[in-house]
């Protein structure tokens, strides 16, 4: 099936930090929003991309109107689905905004965009394997196929990005989410190992991603290798979220995590969503004292995976452990992702 395209009109978009000092190059060509359907990327990362592009190279401005959903699926010859999943994420993540009964627009409240001359360095090096490639008898189309092809061989070997957390679950598990959303390789690696020696850390990895909980001090352990550390937070998984609503209303619950800042933060949405009366408190492993007392005022005890080991000897055959799991807020992972693939 040959490849569907939808023509847009470029125009200029300068972000409020970039200097004004000079219009971008263009070449008075249309762009263009190509889905390739046999391509090892899935669709809607083609399309979420593309359209994430236009709108920070300036093809869409703020305040403008995108394709309605019926338009793309007839047009890209993809399922309406797809289309809606793309458009879902972008608003989540602030690039878009829909407005009932009207469409899908471009966020007019955008502040950030890709550099100029980020832009131009970008077209400067397409326009240049082009060229190389005429040279050598090989179109556009077929260099831009065997691009494709070679890309995701080359970026699960040489990834930019890593995901630091002090789990192996937790790291593993959002590594794979943001891996997902990138549509890009990402290299997971534990907190403890960070610490012991910063230099395990690869040249070819640029971008740091982790948790706000450990975001300073991942800052300052990679500060002196000179990488790019982006702050992702963390919302309730839907599963937790059931499993506590559908909590027994005569159980006492305790809450019980590895440090005190997911003691603050955590604990407060489990106690909000707990039913009525059940809640009883939370503790944390560095005050394991706090933590042996408030097993022993409950009988049900929801926990972090990093103090599953504490929980297990220290609880009895009658209490209810109940693992508690996480999951990348929205609109966090699209603000990282925004910075990592547009400003690398």
């Amino acid at each position: 099936m040959q490849d569907k395209i939808i023509p847009i009109q470029r125009k200029s978009f300068v972000s409020n930090d970039a200097a004004p000092a000079r219009k971008r190059k263009t070449s008075g060509k249309r762009t263009q929003f190509l889905i390739n359907k046999q391509s090892a990327v899935p669709l809607h990362i083609q399309l979420k991309e593309q359209i994430r592009y236009a709108i920070m190279s300036g093809d869409y401005q703020p305040g403008n109107p995108l394709p309605s959903i019926r338009e793309l699926t007839a047009q890209l010859g993809i399922h309406r689905n797809t289309v809606h999943r793309v458009y879902l994420e972008l608003q989540a993540g602030g690039l878009l905004v829909s407005r009932p009964g009207k469409g899908v627009y471009v966020n007019e409240t955008l502040a950030e965009g890709i550099s100029i001359s980020e832009l131009n360095a970008v077209d400067g090096l397409i326009e240049q394997y082009f060229s190389e490639a005429n040279g050598l008898g090989i179109n556009p189309v077929t260099l831009s196929r065997l691009v494709v092809q070679h890309a995701p061989g080359y970026d699960s070997r040489h990834p930019i990005i890593a995901f630091v957390e002090c789990t192996a679950h937790q790291s593993q598990a959002c590594a794979r989410d943001l891996a997902d959303s990138f549509g890009i390789s990402v290299h997971h690696l534990l907190l403890d190992d960070l610490r012991a020696a910063p230099e395990v850390l690869p040249g070819h990895l640029q971008h740091v991603v982790t948790s706000i909980f450990h975001f300073d001090e991942v800052s300052a352990l990679v500060a002196p290798l000179r990488r790019k550390v982006h702050p992702i937070t963390y919302d309730l998984h839907p599963a937790t979220r059931t499993l506590l609503r559908d909590l027994r209303p005569d159980c006492r619950l305790g809450f019980i995590c590895h440090d005190a800042n997911t003691e603050e933060v955590i604990g407060r949405e489990v106690a909000a969503r707990a039913p009525e009366g059940v809640f009883i408190g939370c503790a944390n492993l560095e005050a394991p004292r706090l933590a042996l007392e408030l097993i022993a005022k409950v009988d049900t005890v929801i926990l972090t995976e990093p103090a599953s080991a504490f929980c297990i000897q220290h609880c009895t055959p009658d209490h209810e452990l109940l693992e508690l799991h996480f999951s990348i807020n929205p609109a966090s992972l699209e603000k990282v992702t925004r910075r990592v693939l547009f400003q690398p």
